[in-house]
């Protein structure tokens, strides 16, 4: 029963984000709009073992080009919600040293311009035993910059993507 709970305590917490981020009126740079993140799989059901690709994507919805980073590592630039439903707990991402941004990992996104970037086999960077168990699984990236290098054109603060659900199939036996 508690575990039931539990699982319903997080389904409602994860829904309760917004599935774009949040629209800005003005920051104090004059820009209006919002830098969204968008997170997809290449389908919603895989077989245990399978690889898992995600991609990600930026896309400019300002009133004026922006300066990002571009280099979208998945462990480093990017904070993962990796909720395993069948369990009722969160699975954490492998971790990898810091590496500090250079100028070169910085880009101009344009306004309505979109990067996108799709990495490697999920069960790669989870903290996991493998293969990923049979289950629903969700998926909620955090986009963040903190760091100005290229001075006020540069976007800082964050974005949350929309929240992606997989489904791990069991293993058919013959």
């Amino acid at each position: 029963m508690m575990h039931r709970i539990i699982i319903g305590l997080w389904i409602l917490a994860f829904s309760l984000f917004p599935l774009q981020a949040v629209q800005v009126l003005a920051d104090e740079y004059g820009r209006t709009g919002s830098l969204v993140a968008f997170i997809e799989s290449d389908k919603r059901k895989y077989d245990v073992g399978e690889p898992i690709y995600i991609t990600v994507s930026l896309t400019n919805h300002t009133t004026v080009s922006l300066i990002i980073n571009k280099r979208l590592n998945p462990l480093l630039d990017l904070q993962w919600d990796l909720f395993y439903e069948t369990l009722g707990g969160n699975l954490s991402m492998k971790e990898s040293p810091p590496i500090d941004l250079n100028t070169d990992d910085f880009m101009r996104l344009e306004v309505n311009e979109e990067l996108g970037k799709r990495f490697e086999d999920l069960s790669v960077m989870v903290d996991a035993p493998l293969p990923l168990k049979p289950g629903r699984y969700a998926i909620r990236l955090t986009y963040k910059n903190k760091e100005k290098p290229k001075g006020d054109e540069t976007w800082a603060g964050l974005t949350v993507t929309n929240l992606l659900w997989i489904e791990i199939k069991p293993s058919k036996k013959i």
